[in-house]
């Protein structure tokens, strides 16, 4: 195991870690609020303290404006962030990996360009543009639950993402298509998924793992130009007048947009889960290019948001 491959893991699982246990670990709760209070000293001074409150032994990384631990919100807002973005990431890859097994397997010669012209433009819609037309009208104080909220989400992401994946797959079958070994099988009169299953399957295995986490790292990276614009994983609470957003699940990404305007004044609120967002992210590309490294050959897909 490379020295890539190895840091990559190590990010990736102690995130997963507080993914799963992250609740268990949190310093508060999630309704603990840190309210406005006047202390008098032992000199006699007297000391207001109010929200919001920079890192410090009681609140490791700071509250938000609202008096809430923000090291709390990420704990339980890391399941959202992590194993959405997986679970999203893993049901393209299959779906899109069937398709574009088919597509590059059963093709005909003549129908190749026609075809790859079609995937092509399917790549070339704004991937971003799309969800954010999709969800914009709903995930503003929706009524469905954010469990809900995510998991469409999570189906709008999966369908506008597997042509991409078929496209790419489907390159990487017509190569093997053409090796001897299978037009050898075909001449023996193997049948067409005998083929897939013994040959392209076990010669895809690893571009398929490599796949999967490029495409979380595309999924996660969406997650975030989402929140910018006021799209959150599992539905956006808005206060009017003035107009203030915050994410009902606490996903990392969502933070980030909810935060975003604290850019210059309170800059732990934005910066805490932007280094946390960028380190997950960091893991998984170490991990993708370790695996590269590992087999010994690039699988790279280019981002189309």
């Amino acid at each position: 195991m490379n020295k890539t491959l190895l840091a990559g893991l190590m990010i990736t699982g102690t995130m997963i870690f507080i993914a799963l246990f992250g609740p268990l670990l949190a310093p508060h709760g999630l309704e603990d609020q840190l309210k406005i209070e006047y202390i008098v000293g032992e000199d006699g001074e007297g000391m207001v303290i109010a929200p919001p409150v920079a890192p410090s032994a009681e609140y490791p990384l700071g509250t938000d404006k609202n008096g809430y631990d923000l090291l709390t919100k990420l704990l339980h807002g890391a399941k959202y962030t992590l194993f959405l973005a997986i679970g999203i990431a893993v049901a393209r890859v299959v779906i899109g990996g069937l398709i574009g097994l088919m597509l590059g397997y059963y093709g005909k010669q003549g129908t190749e360009k026609k075809g790859h012209s079609f995937w092509s433009m399917l790549n070339g819609i704004p991937i971003f543009l799309i969800v954010w037309l999709i969800m914009i009208g709903i995930t503003i104080n929706p009524n469905a639950s954010p469990f809900m909220m995510s998991m469409l989400l999570a189906v709008v992401l999966l369908i506008i993402g597997v042509p991409s994946v078929a496209s790419t797959v489907k390159e990487k079958t017509l190569v093997i298509r053409e090796k001897q070994f299978v037009q050898a099988s075909e001449s023996l009169g193997a049948g067409g998924w005998k083929i897939i299953r013994s040959h392209l399957l076990p010669h895809l295995k690893e571009s398929f793992l490599i796949l999967i986490v490029q495409e979380i790292i595309l999924i996660l990276t969406l997650f975030g130009q989402l929140a910018i614009f006021q799209i959150f994983v599992g539905g956006t609470t808005m206060y009017p007048d003035p107009p203030e957003y915050y994410s009902r699940t606490n996903e990392w990404g969502g933070l980030i947009g909810q935060n975003r305007m604290n850019f210059y004044v309170n800059q732990w609120m934005f910066y805490v889960p932007l280094a946390a967002y960028v380190i997950l992210i960091l893991g998984f590309h170490l991990v993708s290019k370790g695996l590269e490294k590992r087999y010994g050959k690039m699988f790279s897909k280019f981002s189309h948001l």
